[in-house]
């Protein structure tokens, strides 16, 4: 997947600002994609270099000057083929994995305390998805008068929801079987 071919699919809707954008996605791909306004930044300069996104400058009172982006048809073309290539398998880079895989360096309390906090922002990630993205999702396919594509945002809305739960399901399992874990290398061994 790529931030720029979720950018064009938000632009569909229209012109947006790099910091309307970023709210954008914070209101409807977040469970999915999460990104910083810095890299939207870098990929719309990409991508006007490609010709996909044409810039409008704004000049504002009293206010610095504003980019407003517009998807061309040779964006618009971009977006429909990426649209029909299938996807690859999602790439894992899950950097507090490797925490435990190699667990035996740490006590049992430091391991606890990880999963843990993982628990905590999965808990908190879930409640966040389950309150607040639908209702943006509604608001925003109401605003762009896009409601046939709403189910389909809530499609993805319901895989990142069952992914996060299996994930909080998973860590509460992993959680309760230390105790039936080997000593780490920095506990006293019995």
């Amino acid at each position: 997947m790529s931030l720029q071919h979720l950018i064009l699919g938000v632009l569909k809707y229209g012109p947006l600002s790099g910091y309307d954008l970023n709210k954008a996605f914070r209101a409807s791909v977040e469970h999915f994609w999460n990104t910083e306004q810095s890299q939207i930044y870098r990929a719309l300069y990409k991508m006007h270099e490609a010709g996909w996104v044409e810039i409008e400058q704004i000049i504002q009172e009293n206010l610095p000057s504003k980019k407003v982006y517009h998807l061309t048809d040779v964006g618009r073309e971009e977006l429909h083929h990426w649209l029909t290539v299938p996807q690859g398998l999602p790439s894992a880079h899950e950097g507090w994995l490797g925490q435990l895989f190699f667990g035996s360096e740490l006590n049992k309390d430091q391991i606890k305390r990880l999963l843990e906090y993982r628990i905590d922002e999965l808990r908190r990630l879930i409640q966040h998805f389950e309150n607040d993205i639908p209702a943006s999702a509604e608001a925003y396919a109401e605003a762009y008068k896009a409601s046939s594509d709403l189910p389909y945002w809530l499609l993805t809305l319901d895989y990142g929801l069952q992914r996060l739960r299996f994930d909080l399901e998973w860590a509460q399992e992993t959680l309760a079987s230390l105790d039936h874990l080997p000593n780490g290398s920095n506990e006293k061994k019995e």
